[in-house]
């Protein structure tokens, strides 16, 4: 099978989920060795990431130029069996032979509010199309895939569920040294739960700390956190919220992390706090699991299908319950044994080799 894929639009370390998803698909074919062929279509900002294999072939598609016209014609010249789009919509949108695209999750359709007038218009304009023209939908859960169906229209054979799994990185083994070298780089408390998340809306920062406020006024249980992630539209009302509620004492931002520290910044922490208001899948769940720390979590979204029965689960739009089930999971050693004991065996439901398998099991079923 020659497989195209367009990664014109991956920015390096920037997109998760999908990047890695690519990166590890790349990866486990070719050490099945199965034969596959594979051609990227990069851009000038990304080329340099990926490398070219025996079976990896790669195209730079110039920043300037008649992208549409070129890969019409690499799809032609180089016989390509499959176009596969894993960021979100299909480019070229007429394309001609068997596609795939990935859409991770329509929030827009259930969060309409979350964005601004031009991107809601974009994704208005784009998802559906896309999965209608596209020969199959891949999305991250069974949850995505429901929403896809419902608003979208599509035959259920049409949409694919695929678990994603954390990244290598909560695979390698403990290096000592480095969890050292992280404690002090970071200055992290000896106890503090830990919320990776950039500053988008759907994430609800807002309601955690209002729940940390709650804990501290009425009963005087100041839970330290550790914050990571890139500065989104939310950003300045979180930043006000904590300032005005004079919360610094209790909160650590650290923004950017590199991937190789991301392992410690778990494993040190009492607990992952996940409030997200809507998710297609939630890496740092499995990430948590992996890690072996307990996991207090929103019961919304695609979460309670990647938690099963690991996670102590609130209403992300009830700040008090948020507080409730922080607080329990904070005081309660016996409760967070208990869920570290079921996140071992949940973690074992996902891999980069069973989604690897699932997916190009959907591309079998379609390339000409």
């Amino acid at each position: 099978m020659r497989v195209g894929i367009n990664l014109m639009s991956v920015i390096p370390g920037k997109i998760g989920g999908m990047e890695q998803y690519v990166r590890n698909l790349l990866a486990y074919s070719m050490n099945a060795g199965d034969g596959h062929q594979w051609f990227l279509f990069l851009s000038s900002h990304n080329f340099h990431t990926f490398e070219a294999q025996k079976n990896v072939r790669k195209f730079m598609v110039p920043d300037h130029g008649n992208a549409h016209a070129m890969l019409h014609f690499w799809m032609n010249s180089l016989q390509l069996n499959l176009w596969f789009c894993p960021l979100l919509v299909l480019n070229p949108s007429d394309v001609t032979i068997p596609s795939v695209i990935n859409i991770p999750d329509i929030q827009h359709e259930y969060y309409p509010e979350f964005f601004d007038a031009h991107s809601l218009r974009w994704r208005k304009d784009n998802y559906q199309s896309s999965a209608e023209r596209c020969s199959a939908v891949l999305t991250l859960s069974e949850f995505s895939k429901q929403t896809i169906l419902q608003k979208f229209g599509l035959p259920p054979h049409k949409v694919h569920a695929i678990h994603l799994d954390a990244s290598r990185e909560f695979s390698l083994p403990h290096n000592e040294a480095l969890n050292q070298q992280v404690i002090q780089k970071y200055k992290l408390p000896s106890e503090y739960g830990f919320f990776p998340a950039n500053t988008w809306h759907h994430k609800n920062h807002l309601n955690v700390f209002k729940a940390l406020v709650t804990l501290r006024d009425k009963h005087q249980i100041r839970i330290p956190m550790v914050f990571t992630g890139f500065a989104q539209e939310a950003h300045q009302n979180v930043m006000n919220y904590i300032t005005n509620n004079q919360l610094w004492d209790q909160v650590k931002w650290l923004h950017y992390v590199p991937q190789e520290e991301m392992p410690y910044l778990y494993r040190n922490a009492q607990f992952l706090c996940f409030p997200s208001l809507f998710e297609g899948f939630g890496i740092p769940l499995v990430e948590a699991m992996k890690s072996n720390i307990p996991i207090v979590c929103s019961n919304a979204g695609s979460i309670p299908e990647v938690v099963g029965d690991a996670a102590l689960t609130f209403d992300p739009n009830i700040s008090d319950d948020i507080a409730v089930k922080l607080a329990h999971l904070y005081l309660t050693p016996e409760a967070r044994a208990e869920l570290v004991t079921k996140g071992v065996h949940q973690a074992k439901h996902f891999s980069w080799e069973k989604c690897a398998r699932e997916t190009l099991a959907v591309f079998s079923s379609i390339a000409r």
